[in-house]
């Protein structure tokens, strides 16, 4: 098979077996090629794709484009059998499994690790032969040039990265002349990076070629000039200098430490989604090597992030300048402040050298090792110059290099002296480069290191130095245990926002989904959207509790790779346990409350995540102040493990609503309790928001999901058992068919247990009907699960003589046997339902269904007299005013249905005029009726096919595709495919009577779309009207000129 060739990093280049690709008919096309190809990790919506190469067009219109784009992709490349394209009716994917290349997908494939190799970075740059999509561009497609440029430009930063570290690594490995050539490439790629430019100075005077150096940079220096008005930085002049003047020898690199030759014993963690913070701790950074030196905070709950921000941030730096200096300082929990000065102490012994542990555990890459283990004699010897007691206080003796000590001091020196040494030795060594001094979890720092950095927070002023501090919020608002007293890093925080003003770099969630993609986004998946959002809900996008949980998916295997590689989610995903890194987290922060804090949350969690504070109050038997004070105040402020919603109206009253900062932290509150005190607090509870909803006069259904709940967690089956019915019916009347038919189902497995009574019999078949209800919208008429509820429901209507409901369940047989193109058995079921009909005490709406289902078989067998009587009858009982408002009980208006079925019979009759009277009629009462089934059902049957009768194929097409909108929607699966059908169907007609250029593509674009549905529906098992369609799919190709196909 020949390979597929997408070659972008450079001017575009499309193959297949090192043959260029022809047959695109635009460039969108070759758009959409390469989006999906460099995009392939995970599935891309269809509406996502249209939206960015149509973003000017109407929705309907952009995906119609899209397809027409996808069939000529397809034929292009010969995506035969999807071997490069996995297709479904919502996503497009570019097979990663496929025998194809993509360039731009194996550079960074082969730079994804924090520490690549030598033999992977020179891989990767010998891919490159200019920048991203050189020459290529989609000009009406702003979405479409925004995604290139910043590929590009992220690209760009990835070669230059690689091209850097390869000049640095031969350049310390004595190989300049190798060096050199990757010098010279970075330069070229990019003329301005100044690190740059002093790696090929250095190197061309190293190999001997002083007077190429001194020219190079005489040539530098006057088009930086030309171009950009600036003179070179004083460092690239004064390397210029030295050449020169020959003053000195360029020097060659130290050795670097031996551990370096060793693996690391910790994987470097994978960082994603902190594009936004990463910006402004580089604003901040900008702002100190410019010589304003200033102090900074990182802030956000355990588990956010911030130490992993700090890692990639001091590798964003030395990826950015090589002179930098990153120092990492750390405090530890388990010390507490009971070791002063430990984070700097830890920090000074970065700076002389102890560097192996950060390197092992990824916090330094090779490049900020080498750059420190070079510094580490110039840290010494500051430190023996200007720092002599720090040397000999702060500093182990075991993490000097050999033979270095400090001189003995007779006395502790006095803090204020040890201050100003400190400061001495920081702006002299932030002369070598500039300073980022990285000091971690600062909640849990001494008295005397918190006092340090305020005193440094004016000293750096003027210095190239950057403090990057870290704390959680939470820890530090609150009192101290200990003391009573304000922790002290507190009143740091204050003064130093009120002199320098914004100084924060918040890890809050507000971008937590954004986190959640990307992390799931890290390796080839196919996970949906269902899924991504709820591991959002149930993590809330918390890096910690994110990462833990997809781990722990992992390993239960709910997420396994399939065969191509791709990570996927199992049917049935257990999310109820909890990872153990994330209930150690919460179980020390629930931990450090007092017990009447902890017994408030608990009565708050078995409402849920929300909960309302009322109820609270009332089950612990409390004033309803002394709840909402701790809420709003320490557990909101300090603790910050709940936040305040607001005040609610709820009828004559106002309710006052809180949430959980995180699904997670109920859920481990609530894991806490035991089965009978949680039996107990569900019945309470839900009796209590039972009343509080009921003296509030609040619409019960709106409510009755959060009742049936809780009732049946008390198991109190009775109440479960009404308020899921509720439930259902409230979902139906929202067109959430599938969460209705959820709680249907939950209703009939608790009625099980009950014994079986007349009474119980009569409950089960009212929810059994509406069960099938909710099913035909989302499964269509053909599922056996449909089949077998209307069975069930039918020998429990012969039990007890239930003749309207065995009406309503017949209805739903007769469906079925139409459908599955059973139609001696529908005529047979629907002549007992009118039977039943006619009995005393049938209401209108069983009635009206009994004629509608009575005509459709009667339609299909040929009889339309007789079909029209019963299609007439049922209409000649419809009141819209009356019978419109029971739609939703009954899942479909029959009214409408009867008299759009009343005109496709007339039209087959040949009576045109009162056939468009009936369909346009039923068209106008579906506007108004607002049920999303009905009127999904009468777009397709009273709008789309008829216009195909009357060979209006625009007027088809337009009714098809909102058919379609209006199924896809809200799930009807049934009537989506239907409609599809047409729409194909009306494509290639319009394209054959109009011709043109594109009449080819868009004739086989509608026949490739008629072949998919006709499979979808034999998928479902539909076979109603199947001959027909396929007897159509034969005239367009027969219209067509392909008789041959038309025969098969």
């Amino acid at each position: 098979m020949d390979k597929l060739g997408i070659f972008t990093l450079g001017p575009l280049q499309l193959t297949r077996g090192n043959v260029p690709l022809v047959g695109f008919l635009s460039d969108k096309v070759r758009a959409l090629l390469i989006y999906l190809a460099v995009e392939q990790k995970r599935p891309l919506r269809r509406e996502t794709l249209a939206a960015l190469l149509w973003p000017e067009q109407p929705e309907s219109k952009a995906r119609a484009n899209l397809r027409r784009a996808l069939a000529n992709l397809r034929q292009v490349i010969d995506d035969k059998n999807g071997r490069y394209l996995h297709i479904t009716r919502q996503t497009l994917q570019f097979n990663a499994a496929s025998d194809s290349f993509v360039d731009a997908v194996q550079f960074q494939q082969l730079l994804n690790d924090s520490e690549p190799t030598l033999a992977q970075m020179e891989k990767a740059v010998v891919l490159v032969n200019g920048r991203f999509l050189s020459g290529f561009s989609i000009n009406d497609s702003i979405a479409f040039e925004e995604w290139a440029l910043l590929k590009r430009e992220e690209i760009q930063r990835q070669f230059l990265h690689s091209l850097n570290r390869l000049t640095a690594y031969y350049e310390s490995h004595h190989q300049p002349q190798t060096a050199v050539h990757y010098a010279w490439q970075q330069v070229n790629t990019e003329p301005w990076y100044e690190p740059g430019q002093r790696q090929l100075l250095r190197l061309l005077s190293l190999t001997r070629q002083r007077a190429a150096a001194l020219a190079h940079y005489e040539q530098f220096e006057k088009e930086l000039w030309t171009e950009l008005a600036i003179e070179p930085e004083p460092a690239t002049r004064h390397l210029y200098e030295e050449i020169r003047d020959e003053h000195e020898e360029t020097a060659v690199p130290s050795q670097p430490p031996a551990f370096l030759a060793e693996p690391r014993t910790i994987a470097a963690a994978p960082f994603v989604a902190r594009a936004r913070e990463l910006a402004q701790l580089d604003d901040y950074w900008q702002t100190a090597v410019a010589g304003q030196g200033q102090v900074v905070f990182v802030t956000g709950e355990a588990g956010s992030g911030k130490t992993l921000l700090l890692q990639q941030f001091a590798q964003q730096v030395q990826s950015q300048s090589l002179t930098a200096v990153p120092l990492f300082g750390e405090c530890q929990a388990h010390i507490g402040q009971g070791s002063p000065y430990l984070p700097f102490r830890t920090l000074l012994a970065r700076a002389v050298g102890d560097i192996e542990p950060q390197w092992q555990s990824g916090y330094l890459n090779r490049e900020q090792v080498q750059r420190l283990w070079g510094l580490r004699q110039t840290a010494v010897s500051l430190l023996q110059e200007v720092a002599p007691d720090l040397l000999v206080v702060l500093v182990d003796p075991a993490v000097l290099p050999e033979g270095v000590g400090g001189t003995a001091v007779t006395q502790p020196p006095a803090q204020a002296v040890l201050f100003q040494q400190l400061t001495h030795f920081l702006q002299k060594l932030s002369q070598h480069g500039p300073l980022l001094l990285l000091l971690d979890d600062l909640q849990w720092a001494d008295s005397g290191s918190i006092d340090l950095l305020f005193h440094l927070r004016r000293q750096i002023t003027g210095y190239p130095i950057l403090i990057v501090g870290t704390y959680r919020p939470e820890e530090v608002i609150e009192n101290q245990p200990e003391t009573g007293q304000r922790h002290p890093l507190a009143q740091v925080v204050h003064e130093l926002t009120r002199d320098f003003g914004d100084i924060e770099v918040a890890l809050n969630q507000a971008d937590g989904r954004a986190f959640v993609d990307a992390w799931l986004d890290r390796e080839p998946n196919q996970l949906d959207e269902t899924f991504r959002q709820t591991l959002y809900q149930q993590t809330r996008g918390h890096a910690l509790f994110t990462v833990e949980l997809v781990a722990a998916l992992q390993e239960q295997g709910d997420l396994f790779r399939n065969e191509a590689g791709y990570w996927q989610v199992r049917e049935a995903v257990s999310w109820a346990q909890m990872p153990a890194k994330a209930e150690a987290i919460i179980a020390e922060r629930v931990g450090r409350l007092p017990h009447d804090l902890r017994y408030l949350l608990t009565t708050a969690s078995i409402q849920g995540e929300t909960f309302v504070a009322e109820v609270v109050a009332q089950v612990m038997d409390q004033p309803l102040l002394e709840v909402i004070r701790p809420l709003s105040s320490a557990l909101a402020r300090s603790h910050r493990l709940v936040r305040a919603e607001g005040r609610q109206p709820m009828g004559q009253q106002v309710i006052s609503q809180y949430r959980f900062r995180h699904n997670l932290f109920q859920r481990y509150i609530y894991g806490r309790l035991d089965t009978i005190e949680r039996t107990y607090l569900h019945q309470t509870t839900g009796e209590l928001l039972e009343e509080l909803y009921e003296t509030a006069e609040t619409d019960m259904l709106t409510v009755a999901a959060q009742l049936a709940y809780h009732f049946g967690e008390a198991q109190l089956i009775t109440k479960a058992i009404h308020y899921h019915q509720l439930a259902g019916r409230q979902a139906l009347r929202l067109s959430a068919q599938a969460q209705a038919a959820g709680h249907y189902r939950q209703s009939l497995a608790l009625l099980a247990t009950q014994p079986e009574t007349k009474a119980r019999i009569e409950q089960e078949i009212e929810i059994q009907l509406a069960l099938g209800a909710a099913l035909l919208a989302i499964q269509g008429y053909a599922s056996p699960e449909v089949k077998q509820v209307y069975d069930r429901a039918f020998t429990l209507c012969s039990q007890i003589d239930a003749a309207p409901e065995l009406v309503f369940t017949l209805y739903g047989l007769v469906s079925y046997y139409m459908v599955t193109g059973q139609l001696d058995m529908a005529l047979a079921v629907a002549q007992q339902m009118v039977a039943i009909s006619r009995q005393e005490g049938v209401g209108d709406m069983y009635k009206m269904q009994a004629h509608v289902l009575m005509g459709l078989p009667l339609f299909f067998l040929g009889r339309n007299e007789e079909a029209l009587e019963h299609f007439g009858a049922a209409s000649a009982i419809y009141k819209p005013e009356q019978h419109q408002p029971q739609a939703y009980a009954f899942g479909q208006d029959p009214g409408i249905a009867s008299t759009m079925w009343q005109g496709h019979v007339l039209l087959h009759m040949g009576c045109l005029r009162e056939a468009r009277r009936c369909l346009q009629q039923a068209l106008r009462w579906v506007e108004e009726l607002h049920h999303p089934y009905t009127h999904a059902f009468t777009l397709f049957l009273a709008g789309c096919t008829p216009n195909w009768y009357l060979q209006d194929f625009e007027q088809e097409h337009q009714y098809a595709q909102r058919a379609i909108d209006a199924a896809q929607k809200s799930g009807f699966i049934y009537v989506a495919i239907s409609a599809s059908f047409y729409l194909g169907q009306a494509v290639a007609l319009m394209a054959l009577r109009r011709k043109g250029r594109t009449a080819v593509k868009k004739i086989a674009d509608g026949i490739a779309l008629m072949k998919e549905n006709l499979n979808q529906e034999a998928a479902i098992g539909s076979r109603g009207g199947r001959s027909s369609r396929w007897v159509l799919l034969a005239d367009v190709y027969e219209q067509a000129g392909q008789l041959e196909e038309a025969w098969l």
